[in-house]
């Protein structure tokens, strides 16, 4: 029993929310602001904190937990109130109650009461999300509760944590009667460091749940996988996920009245907020109405936000075409944000029971793009990143990811995700996927060395501790996780790619994980400083502002970490991007895929000159250079200078990279066409492939005798390989050894910026 609050005095009530980053956006802050709302119409003394971790620093991180405990110590709160925790340690000494949306529970170290832990069953047999509004009114019986003495308990909804178990009441009733007018707290007061990430998104409540219900023990992957009675499993839907089996679906009319209103409070209360992220899984079938309606209701023109799966979006594309029409009309925008792949393998997406196909979810890509293409300003689908993506799960192969990511590659889906290589299965207990690993001996008592799991640092709930049944799987992960805070996430593909070709190589059987990544991790420290020490020595010059081209190019590279992210490329789109590379002042490079085989190539050179004779270079294959009328009217449109793409120094081997018989002749022919016919700044360029190793260093005398100025290297992992890093060191020195030689300036594009940085490269001289 606990104390009861004396009467003299209210209840003071503490929201936390906490980020794992301070770049994070979509952790809805309107869930608290909610909360303390209620608090605050129960005469509750109501604080609002956010703060925002670091992510990367330990010792920042520490800084900030530090702060968060002074926080909490000072105001003495009767109840803390949270929906997410990153740091544990500054709750333990007080009284928390977290807050769940129904996601998958088990007992969180810090919090002592939870609040919506179980909703009780749907009539389908899977477990019913709650409803913001249950939840509300659960959180109002609860502050009574304590100023009255009583066991929260007693409570319909609250669970107490007493060690590594919870303690449950009853289940969290369903919301019945009339909803409350929308109430919100505004005011919050900030720890971070430095200056406070600005607010510019808030969330907004729809329907709860998913109306993807496929059952998994329909799907061969589950086969013998035997689900408990109980209602604590989140059956239905993908396999992966607490919301399917159970959409709220109440009447179209009654949600868009609701998020109207939540979204004129926010357009009121908040002049910063510019975008409001629509928490429905089904949103698209009311999108259009939603937009004239808030219009209709005086919300100021925002960039509304929504979430859809990817076959939904292909079979309802009318209804999003309809909403970008009501967005035009109505000053508005929409943005697809969210759309769930999780992989590119059929098999992948079995074991998650996805319900769609690859083939399915590049239509739905296609479908993304044709959009925004005709659509400009007025619908996005990647400007956030935030699209789902799991590359890794207890049964994931390095075929698995070899597959995914090619399809990533040929595609160019880079675009859609963010840290694609940290993005890894969160494996709860209640959930099929869950008996699925403990069918297969997956599931363990404590994590592998090194590992800690997928969400903890992001305020996710706890996850079962589980291995990659697959030994060269948790190499790979190891390794894309130390690759990646080498080299940065610019070339991530190329890495991963790498690293899926070589653990497939491997003989899982008898695989020692430490030596390969020791050795792998060496080599890539000595290629490093090869790179370095060449940057360091010959970065002369002015950098330049890249304008990429991802269409069509005329060779066929399969290590082209061009083709890894894809932008609009029509004509008009292209030479946008050429004004607004020239706002910097700076020299303006084209590049990307093959720029001088766009129809716009010339028009682009011209645009990027401009009126004040702004240099102009291009990364090329040099190709169609060995026509000599277009190599005239490249440097008569304002072409200054010139990289151009060797793949080899012999026919045989630079066609075999790029998969185009001839185009080695062509490359050479064009190099000297443009030499002669005067142009002064001109480099090959040397993509290092296991390949052509053994003859990198004829590039220098390659270089002096077609008359070109420098020689530049650059290495992209997939081409050269993991098992090939000491011999692409020995190559390039003996590359540099044969420059000094013959009198021939040696250049390096930064091993962090791969072959898509131009930013990173800098302008020939």
């Amino acid at each position: 029993m606990l104390a009861r609050v004396p009467r003299e005095r209210s209840l003071t009530v503490a929201c936390v929310l906490a980020f794992g980053e301070p770049d994070e956006g979509f952790f809805p802050d309107t869930l608290l602001a909610q909360f303390g709302a209620v608090a605050r119409a129960r005469g509750c003394d109501v604080a609002m904190l956010r703060v925002y971790y670091d992510g990367r620093d330990p010792a920042r991180d520490a800084e900030i937990s530090a702060r968060l405990t002074r926080w909490l110590d000072a105001r003495r709160a009767d109840l803390v109130v949270v929906d997410r925790i990153v740091d544990p340690e500054p709750l333990r000494a007080q009284r928390t109650v977290y807050v769940s949306r129904g996601e998958s529970f088990d007992p969180i170290d810090g919090v002592g009461f939870v609040l919506g832990a179980h909703a009780g069953m749907t009539r389908t047999g899977t477990r019913r999300t709650p409803t913001i509004d249950a939840l509300l009114v659960a959180f109002g019986a609860l502050l009574d509760a304590l100023a009255e003495g009583r066991d929260p308990l007693t409570v319909e909804g609250v669970a107490r944590v007493e060690g590594d178990r919870l303690v449950e009441g009853s289940p969290l009733p369903p919301f019945e009667g009339a909803r409350a007018p929308y109430r919100a707290e505004t005011a919050w007061e900030v720890i971070a460091r430095g200056p406070s990430p600005p607010v510019v998104r808030k969330t907004l409540f729809g329907n709860v749940g998913c109306p993807f219900a496929a059952d998994p023990l329909e799907n061969p992957h589950y086969a013998r996988v035997r689900l408990p009675v109980e209602n604590t499993v989140a059956r239905l839907g993908c396999a992966f996920c607490d919301l399917g089996g159970d959409y709220e679906k109440r009447p179209d009319a009654e949600v868009i009245a609701h998020l109207v209103e939540q979204a004129h409070f926010w357009s009121t209360h908040a002049p910063a907020v510019t975008e409001l992220v629509l928490a429905d899984q089904h949103a698209t079938r009311y999108l259009a109405r939603l937009l004239m309606a808030a219009h209709e209701a005086g919300v100021r023109p925002m960039r509304w936000l929504f979430a859809a799966r990817v076959d939904t979006l292909v079979r309802e594309r009318a209804r999003v075409e309809a909403a970008i029409e009501a967005a035009r009309a109505t000053g508005q925008s929409v943005e697809l944000y969210l759309a769930g792949f999780e992989a590119f393998s059929d098999d992948e997406l079995g074991r998650y029971n996805k319900g769609v196909t690859v083939r399915e979810q590049l239509a739905a890509v296609g479908a993304m793009r044709a959009l925004a293409r005709t659509n400009p300003g007025v619908f996005d689908y990647a400007r956030v990143r935030g699209h789902s993506l799991i590359l890794w799960n207890p049964w994931t192969r390095p075929t698995d990811l070899q597959t995914s990511l090619d399809t990533i590659r040929a595609h160019g889906l880079g675009e859609l995700f963010h840290e694609m290589g940290r993005n890894r299965l969160r494996l709860y207990g209640d959930l099929p996927i869950a008996y699925a690993a403990e069918r297969d001996g997956a599931l363990r008592d404590t994590w592998e060395d090194g590992d800690t799991g997928a969400g903890r640092r992001k305020g996710y709930n706890p996850e079962r501790p589980w291995r990659f049944l697959d030994a060269r799987t948790r190499l790979a992960y190891t390794l894309a996780q130390r690759l990646r805070e080498r080299l940065g996430h610019e070339t991530e593909v190329g890495q991963l790619r790498a690293i899926a070709r070589y653990t497939a190589a491997l003989d899982a059987s008898s695989l020692d994980v430490n030596a390969h990544l020791r050795d792998i991790l060496a080599g890539l420290d000595d290629l490093r400083a090869v790179f370095d020490r060449l940057c360091n020595a010959h970065a002369q010059g002015e950098r330049g502002r890249v304008v990429r081209f991802t269409g069509a190019c005329n060779n066929r590279c399969d290590a082209c970490s061009n083709a890894d992210s894809w932008l609009p490329d029509d004509r008009d789109a292209v030479l946008a991007r050429v004004r607004e590379a020239r706002r910097g002042g700076l020299p303006v490079v084209l590049g990307g895929r093959e720029p001088t085989i766009h129809g716009a190539f010339l028009d682009a050179v011209r645009a990027a000159r401009g009126d004040d004779g702004r240099a102009v270079s291009v990364v090329t294959n040099g190709r169609r250079f060995v026509y000599e009328p277009f190599a005239r009217a490249s440097l008569a449109a304002g072409l200054r200078a010139a990289s151009v793409k060797l793949f080899a120094t012999d026919a045989e081997t630079a066609d075999a990279i790029t998969r185009s018989p001839g185009a080695h002749a062509q490359s050479l022919g064009g190099v000297r066409a443009i030499v002669k016919l005067g142009l002064r700044a001109v480099e090959l360029r040397a993509p290092v492939y296991a390949t052509n190793l053994a003859d990198l260093a004829r590039y220098a005398d390659v270089t002096r005798s077609l008359g070109a100025s420098q020689v530049r290297v650059e290495v992209a992992l997939d081409a050269v390989g993991l098992a090939r890093l000491g011999d692409t060191v020995r190559a390039i020195e003996a590359l540099a050894t044969r420059c000094r030689e013959v009198g021939v300036a040696l250049m390096a594009a930064p091993l962090t910026a791969g072959t898509t940085a131009f930013e990173r490269v800098y302008f020939p001289v």
